[in-house]
């Protein structure tokens, strides 16, 4: 019996519980009232299971809440600026306002380009090169862009070659 209450400590919580209630019957018992059996069962059986779990989690060790720095949240073998890029035109096409996140990474891009070919924006002849819809996105105000539109955007880009 002592091994199988050590095993299952559920097992002597439960019978606590009806030691407990029958103590409290007698007691009733002994002052001349009538005891809501449900009531009290429901009562004790909640104090005990609730003074059983805080007693179980007394013994645990802390838990340990340490943030791993090297994490760089991309799987093994992905490339890390294209995971940043599918990351940042997911967001700014989920977002509820513009964002000139994605307006700045296109500049970025496009100057990466052009520097390349040993241009700027601004230049002759590069508004022609870049097209209306890449124009419009660099030079306007920021604003959340249709998938057309950065699709087109992108290749534009793409196609600047020195």
């Amino acid at each position: 019996m002592t091994s199988l209450l050590r095993r299952n400590r559920w097992v002597s919580r439960a019978l606590l519980v009806v030691v407990a209630v029958l103590v409290l019957v007698a007691f009733a018992r002994i002052e001349h009232t009538t005891p809501l059996l449900l009531p009290m069962v429901l009562l004790v059986g909640a104090v005990i299971a609730i003074a059983g779990l805080v007693v179980d989690s007394g013994g645990t060790p802390p838990a340990l809440w340490r943030i791993d720095s090297e994490y760089g949240g991309t799987t093994a073998g992905q490339d890390s600026g294209l995971a940043g890029n599918a990351r940042l035109l997911e967001n700014h096409l989920s977002a509820r306002r513009a964002d000139p996140l994605l307006q700045r990474r296109l500049a970025g891009m496009t100057d990466d380009r052009l520097a390349r070919m040993g241009m700027r924006r601004g230049d002759p002849g590069v508004d022609a090169l870049l097209g209306p819809t890449l124009t419009a996105v660099l030079d306007g105000p920021p604003r959340t862009l249709q998938l057309e539109e950065i699709e087109e955007c992108i290749r534009r880009i793409e196609e600047l070659s020195p």
